[in-house]
């Protein structure tokens, strides 16, 4: 535990202190914050990372500007703003005994980097195969990010690992990504005996874009590829890009309950997401459509899809998207599992070894992956 940055007893809080909250129709397990029970409130060490933002001149220039700056549509300003915030690796390495093996996918479009994890007392036996798409906003983010979460994933379930190092946009516009993330996990179901994997237990997963990536492939494998993906895995997904709302789906700020001496924090958390979800990401992508189903599978077919485990935390913006899909997908007889985690923005994941929510997430994740795949 040397290298964490809180106790372990947070993370038993974590376990004793959750609950299962029905709401429409969807159980939802709660994970609350390990040492602070008040409703509506965020994370301590979150709030300590928001607060400074949001306080003083800063705050008042970064919310008049930003909003402005991202309706500039600028798809190359955009990228260069997403890159700024979403390269960076937030978490810290508490995983040990996990191999990674470099390769290459060759597709007709291009060649894909990936990265083979595997523990490194595993036998080469038919093991589940995680493949991990990680986030950004189609136009950032990069395998180093996540790679604390894939290990661990690999280290608690004894599953081995791969991850694509997809083409971003606006360099490579919608749908070089979703090309490279299928053409990787057909390579998988080619491949996965010859590092220990078993085609037959393949689960796609990722995070924000990620996610989309990882619900498409699903989508795609259902539709095209004779059922390659047994389970799915989407941590704050993004599948309205559109943001069509319906019966089930309906944004609004009143979803959200925040404590009022830390509104101010809150909603910079919130608004950050749903600025950047406004017709950004299609900008982006190069796309005029979003309600393509590749694009936004909340809009698509949820009949026969995967299990499907999703993760959301309480001040996403996304979360509402994620529930819902959740919902949509129960409703079409899909077994989904749905968590929550309270006082948590988005991107919480990627903080292992700093926030104790990212850990248990990466748990959850790991069970997940033992039980259905």
């Amino acid at each position: 535990m040397a290298n964490r940055r809180y106790s372990p007893v947070l993370l038993e809080e974590i376990k004793r202190k959750q609950y299962v909250l029905n709401e429409q129709g969807l159980d939802i397990l709660i994970k609350p914050i390990p040492d602070d029970g008040r409703p509506g409130a965020m994370d301590p060490r979150l709030l300590a990372l928001t607060e400074p933002i949001v306080k003083g001149i800063r705050g008042s220039l970064l919310s008049l500007f930003t909003p402005l700056f991202l309706k500039s549509r600028n798809p190359r300003r955009l990228a260069a703003f997403m890159r700024r915030y979403f390269d960076d690796i937030q978490s810290v390495p508490i995983t040990e005994g996990v191999s990674v093996r470099h390769d290459t996918v060759q597709t007709p479009e291009a060649d894909v980097p990936v990265r083979v994890y595997r523990r490194e007392d595993a036998r080469l036996e038919a093991a589940p195969v995680c493949l991990y798409m990680h986030g950004g906003g189609f136009a950032a983010g990069n395998p180093n990010v996540v790679e604390e979460i894939v290990k661990q994933v690999v280290h608690l379930s004894g599953c081995v690992a791969v991850q694509p190092e997809y083409r971003l946009a606006p360099e490579n516009p919608f749908p070089a990504a979703l090309n490279d993330c299928w053409e990787t996990l057909r390579w998988v179901y080619r491949n996965a005996a010859s590092f220990g994997g078993d085609p037959r237990r393949i689960c796609v997963a990722g995070d924000s874009a990620g996610g989309n990536l990882a619900a498409a492939c699903a989508m795609r494998g259902r539709d095209e590829g004779g059922g390659m993906v047994k389970a799915q895995v989407l941590l704050y997904p993004v599948v309205n890009m559109a943001g069509k709302e319906d019966e089930n789906y309906h944004f609004s700020l009143d979803q959200f309950t925040m404590l009022k001496e830390q509104k101010k924090s809150i909603l910079f958390r919130i608004r950050a997401m749903r600025g950047g979800s406004e017709g950004i990401l299609g900008c982006v992508l190069g796309v005029k459509d979003e309600s393509l189903p590749l694009l936004s599978p909340y809009l698509g077919n949820p009949r026969n899809m995967p299990p499907t485990l999703v993760i959301c935390g309480e001040f996403d913006c996304l979360r509402l998207d994620g529930e819902a899909y959740a919902r949509k997908l129960k409703a079409a007889g899909v077994p989904v599992r749905t968590i929550r985690y309270l006082g948590i923005g988005h991107a919480f994941s990627e903080c292992i070894g700093v926030q104790p929510q990212a850990e248990d997430c990466v748990a959850e994740i790991s069970r997940f992956i033992a039980e259905r795949v």
